[in-house]
């Protein structure tokens, strides 16, 4: 923990999306793709980090000068996914994260809209390096669900979700606290875009107990920094979450605890082939309303 780093950082709202997300009704819910009645126990904690053998991730991504925060988050997410992968470190630049942002906003420091910026994800991939990382598909989970997210974290190597950055949060930050309740928020900053890669269930020897925060709940990266929230602000200040399956020949197969050919019998229905996915971006138009309708049938809704 750098306090020198967190004490000078200021905040760079990165989400246009701040407290009325975009909502496209094409998006598999990760419920319906994962097999919940055939999936393990969840553990009492997990840390995607050290089950891929330890990340080496430090970088602000340019979070401190660009509100890039959702193209950082992907670029944690990507130094877990491709360590669990390949078993490397791979190397990402921060000019690199930052290029990526502009390109999707043509250029200018206007922020993302999530929804939008996982589409990109998966159609378009980050450049880094010499290497395009696209996913194969991605969910939507439901932020109260914490079952849902606790087994994105566990099984897909974590979630990116969307939150809502107020003042007191940010003094937290600043001070090296896990962030926390207080019940005053101060004033609203905007929004910002995490990568959260484990979680803790269990009271007992939990390192943040010395600190005076024992309440089970996640750690994320962020501007550079490892930071723990609990439960209750997570259910506060997160309004979307999404789940990241990067590679499906690595899913396939009857003991995957994702289900393959339901999640390409959705991508078929949302896309026209399951290899693609333009669509339009309004969820209220067609295609999305017919897509959203065949996956609540999916889910028996």
């Amino acid at each position: 923990m750098d306090l020198n780093r967190r004490k000078d950082f200021v905040f760079k709202p990165g989400l246009k999306d701040d407290g009325k997300p975009i909502i496209d009704f094409r998006t598999i819910p990760l419920r319906a793709i994962l097999r919940l009645k055939e999936l393990p126990p969840l553990p009492n904690e997990y840390d995607a980090h050290e089950a891929v053998g330890g990340v080496q991730d430090d970088r602000m991504f340019g979070n401190d000068t660009y509100g890039d925060c959702v193209k950082a988050a992907f670029a944690h997410f990507i130094l877990t996914l491709e360590k669990f992968e390949q078993g490397v470190q791979i190397e990402i630049d921060d000019q690199e994260v930052i290029d990526e942002y502009l390109r999707e906003t043509g250029g200018a420091d206007s922020g993302l809209y999530a929804t939008y910026a996982m589409k990109d994800w998966r159609n378009h991939g980050l450049e880094f390096g010499d290497k395009t990382y696209t996913i194969y598909s991605y969910a939507g989970a439901e932020p109260k669900d914490h079952v849902a997210i606790k087994y994105s974290i566990y099984l897909l190597r974590g979630i990116f979700f969307a939150m809502q950055v107020f003042q007191t949060d940010i003094d937290q930050f600043k001070a090296g606290e896990p962030w926390h309740l207080t019940g005053n928020n101060g004033s609203l900053l905007g929004g910002h875009g995490v990568y959260a890669f484990s979680y803790i269930n269990t009271h007992q020897d939990c390192t943040h107990c010395l600190t005076g925060w024992d309440e089970n709940g996640l750690t994320c990266m962020t501007w550079g920094e490892e930071q723990f929230m609990t439960w209750d602000f997570w259910d506060a200040r997160v309004n979307q979450a999404f789940a990241v399956v990067d590679n499906r020949n690595k899913w396939q197969g009857a003991d995957s605890p994702v289900n393959v050919d339901l999640n390409d019998s959705y991508l078929r229905e949302i896309t026209g082939d399951g290899t693609d996915n333009p669509g339009c971006p309004f969820p209220w138009l067609r295609p999305a309303k017919k897509a959203g309708k065949i996956i609540a049938k999916g889910l028996g809704w």
